[in-house]
């Protein structure tokens, strides 16, 4: 196996980059190629000491955090995240891995890797934060905005996700909005909820955010900005609320602080984007991981033992394969384009023949 990182992607790259590769190299048995400027890696590489380096592969230039991600792909074809992609698509790599500019990774991975048959676009899965067995959220912020069809196919992609990385049958599928009622929410949400409810999804209906916390769902399907809103605001709400029953039980000298301290740094590793690593962007149809933008090196680490684990379990071939056997998408796309001709007819007067 071997794992593609961007060495030149996220806000403390490449050092970070660097730093996480060699510290996943003493836990994982894939090989690494690092992607970016090889004068400086090479460097960077000498410096972190012993053990066999990684391979590099020289990248000209880099994409920014803040350019335009499908605009700088086109416009720089020799940077370090088109490069690994290149390299997945062609087969060189199993996997790649980056903390860069997610717009970027995204337009990379659709233009070179591509999207499953039948797929509008891919989809960020996380697990959110909730204790238990967490539910995942889609779409995490491959796309800031959604339309109807691309909600409702995201609730194919949770469902087949979750069947296959967790076994679970008959995934429950909620559709987040501000209230449970059908007619809620904006047009796109309100059309998506009567699309996921005449497929053969295990819909359970519309999600209020405080119902995520509740146990009544296994996916949970929203746009990538309020997705990303939602899984932040989370994981700040459920640290502070860890933190703050500390310094409470410190106070009062309880001799439960230790406890705590316990839990919160199990809390930690569970759900913080440090050490669960990167969130895969699932739709497309080889591994791609998608670490935190502020990720240090221990995060990047765990992004590519993530990229391993997914890579071994064969997640994205077998979702390939079930989705090869799920009408859901077909469904959807044939349903929504009757609905839009449907409104055309009434818009413009058309009599149905």
């Amino acid at each position: 196996m071997k794992i593609a990182i961007d060495a030149m992607g996220g806000d403390n790259a490449p050092e970070a980059v660097v730093d996480g590769t060699l510290l996943a190299q003493s836990h994982c048995s894939a090989d690494l190629v690092l992607i970016g400027n090889e004068p400086v890696i090479s460097g960077l590489i000498a410096r972190g000491g012993a053990g066999p380096p990684p391979e590099v592969v020289h990248a000209a230039q880099a994409i920014e955090m803040e350019e335009s991600g499908p605009v700088a792909i086109r416009k720089k074809r020799d940077a370090s995240i088109n490069i690994a992609m290149r390299m997945l698509a062609e087969g060189e790599v199993d996997a790649v891995v980056s903390a860069g500019n997610t717009s970027a990774i995204v337009a990379s991975a659709k233009h070179h890797v591509e999207l499953l048959p039948g797929l509008r676009r891919p989809a960020l899965v996380v697990p959110l934060p909730t204790g238990g067995t967490p539910p995942v959220l889609l779409d995490a912020g491959a796309h800031a905005q959604a339309e109807t069809v691309h909600l409702a196919q995201s609730a194919a992609l949770a469902h087949i996700y979750l069947r296959v990385t967790r076994g679970t049958a008959r995934p429950r599928i909620g559709l987040l909005n501000i209230g449970s009622e059908p007619g809620k929410g904006t047009k796109a949400v309100q059309r998506a909820f009567v699309l996921i409810k005449r497929s053969g999804l295990n819909f359970v209906g519309n999600i209020e955010p405080n119902e995520i916390f509740q146990d009544v769902i296994d996916g949970v399907v929203c746009e990538g900005f309020v997705g990303n809103i939602i899984l932040k605001m989370s994981e700040g709400l459920a640290a502070a609320f860890v933190r703050a029953i500390g310094e409470e039980v410190g106070r009062n000298k309880t001799g439960c602080a230790g406890e705590l301290d316990r839990v919160y740094d199990n809390f930690k590793k569970a759900f913080h984007y440090k050490h669960v690593g990167g969130a895969p962007l699932v739709g497309v149809k080889k591994t791609v991981i998608v670490a935190h933008g502020r990720s240090g090196a221990t995060a990047i680490s765990n992004a590519i033992l993530l990229a391993e684990r997914t890579v071994s379990d064969e997640v994205f071939r077998k979702m390939g394969e079930e989705l090869e056997h799920d009408s859901s998408l077909a469904d959807f796309r044939y349903f929504y384009a009757s609905h839009i001709l449907e409104n055309l007819r009434k818009k413009w007067g058309f009599a149905p023949k």
